[in-house]
C-alpha cells in the first residue's frame, strides 16, 4: 500500500487542537448576564444599579439633616422662639455657647450675695437656658429659668444682657410674681407710696410718723432703732409714735409660751416708748433679746436698768391692753398685713429703710 505524503493523522489532530486554544485565548473576555426571573423582566445588572442609586439618595438626605443650623442675625421680637437659639450669627463675635457659658459664671456669683438671691444659682435650670443675639444692640440676651423655693418652686426667669464684644455683663433682670391687678395706691416718689382715699392729717410741722411692728417680726428691733435715729435727725419736723401689734409672728409662739407671756414684750415696748429713755430701754432689751418670748422678770429687769420712770410705767402697764387694742384697730384701718410698716402724715406708706425719703417727700409737699 502506498502511503500519501504528509504528517500522520495524530499529528494533524494535535495541531488543530492547539490552533483552537490559541484562537480562544486571543478573544475579549465575555460577561454573561443572565435574566432575573420574576423581577419585572430586569436582569441582575439593572437591579444592582437601581439599588446603588437608592443608597446614594438616602446618603444625600442624611447629610442634609446634619448641616449647620439657621443663622440668626436678630431676635429682638422673639426671645422664646427656638429659632432664636442659634449657635452663631453672621454679625456676632461670639457664639451662643460662649454667651451661655459667660452667663453661667455671672449666675454663680449670686451665691455670695447676702440676700435670698443667693438661692437662685442652686435652683436654676441651666439645661433649659437660651441665648439670643440682639443684632441692633450687639448684645446677647441669655435667659435662664429658675425655681423659687419660697413660692412653692414656681418657675421664673433670670435674664442677662452681655456685650458681644467681651461678654461682660451689661444688665440683669429677675422675673417676679405678677400683681393680681392694678392698685388704687400709687408710687409718688422713691420709697413713698401714696395711699388711696387718705388725706394728710397735718398741714404744718411736725408731721406724725407711725411705726407699726410685731415685736417678733424679723428686724423689729432694728426698725425701732432706725425710727429713733430718724426722729433725732428730723427734730421739730416729725413726731414719731410706736405701735405694736400681734400678728402671725406672735401667734406662732402662743402654743409654746402662751398668749400672756408672748404678748409681754409688746406691752413693755408700748409703755417704754412713752418715755424719753426709750432708746436706752431698747438698747438693753436687744442684749437680752433672743427673738422668743422673755419672762416678766427679765423684762422688768430691763426696765429697772434703763432709768425709766417707774410710777408712770407701772400705771401704763395697768391699761396697756386698751392701748394695744387701739393700735391694732389702727393697723386694720390701713389694711396692714405685714410688718414692720410705717405711715407718714396719715397718707404715705414706706418701709423703715426708706423712711427718710417718705419724710422728705411729705415735708416738701407741705410747702406746695
Amino acid at each position: 500500500m502506498k502511503i500519501p505524503p504528509g504528517p500522520f493523522i495524530g499529528e494533524n489532530m494535535a495541531k488543530n487542537e492547539k490552533e483552537k486554544t490559541t484562537k480562544l485565548n486571543s478573544k475579549e473576555p465575555a460577561f454573561i448576564v443572565k435574566p432575573a426571573l420574576k423581577n419585572f423582566g430586569l436582569d441582575y445588572m439593572h437591579i444592582i444599579l437601581i439599588a446603588l442609586v437608592i443608597i446614594l439618595i438616602a446618603l444625600a438626605f442624611a447629610l442634609s439633616t446634619f448641616k449647620q443650623g439657621t443663622i440668626i442675625t436678630s431676635c429682638q421680637n422673639s426671645t422664646t422662639n427656638s429659632i432664636c437659639n442659634s449657635s452663631s450669627s453672621t454679625n456676632s463675635i461670639h457664639t451662643s455657647a460662649q454667651a451661655l457659658n459667660a452667663a453661667e459664671h455671672y449666675l454663680a456669683a449670686y451665691s455670695s450675695v447676702n440676700t435670698s438671691l443667693s438661692l437662685v444659682p442652686y435652683y436654676s435650670l441651666v439645661n433649659q437656658s437660651s441665648a439670643s443675639y440682639l443684632n441692633n444692640q450687639k448684645e446677647w440676651l441669655v435667659v435662664i429659668p429658675y425655681l423659687d423655693p419660697l413660692l412653692h418652686n414656681e418657675k421664673f426667669d433670670i435674664s442677662f444682657i452681655l456685650y458681644d464684644s467681651n461678654l461682660t455683663l451689661a444688665n440683669s433682670f429677675l422675673q417676679t410674681l405678677k400683681p393680681a391687678g392694678s392698685s388704687n395706691n400709687s408710687v409718688v416718689s422713691l420709697g413713698t407710696v401714696s395711699l388711696y382715699n387718705e388725706i394728710e392729717c397735718r398741714t404744718a410741722k411736725p408731721i406724725p410718723v407711725y411705726v407699726i411692728t410685731d415685736p417678733y417680726a424679723p428686724g423689729a428691733i432694728q426698725t425701732l432703732f432706725t425710727a429713733i435715729n430718724e426722729s433725732k435727725a428730723y427734730t421739730n419736723s416729725v413726731n414719731v409714735s410706736y405701735f405694736f401689734i400681734f400678728s402671725g409672728y406672735s401667734q406662732h409662739y402662743y402654743s409654746s409660751f402662751g398668749t400672756v407671756q408672748t404678748q409681754l414684750a409688746g406691752r413693755y415696748l408700748s409703755c417704754a416708748s412713752n418715755q424719753k429713755n426709750f432708746p436706752q430701754f431698747l438698747s438693753n432689751l436687744s442684749v437680752a433679746w433672743t427673738g422668743t418670748p422673755l419672762s416678766n422678770g427679765t423684762l422688768y429687769d430691763v426696765v429697772l436698768g434703763s432709768n425709766l420712770s417707774i410710777t408712770p410705767f407701772n400705771n401704763c402697764m395697768k391699761n396697756v391692753t386698751t392701748r394695744l387694742d387701739y393700735e391694732s384697730q389702727f393697723a386694720n384701718l390701713y389694711n396692714i398685713v405685714s410688718t414692720p410698716y410705717v405711715i407718714v402724715n396719715c397718707k404715705y406708706s414706706t418701709l423703715p429703710e426708706s423712711l427718710p425719703y417718705a419724710i422728705n417727700y411729705s415735708l416738701n409737699n407741705l410747702n406746695n
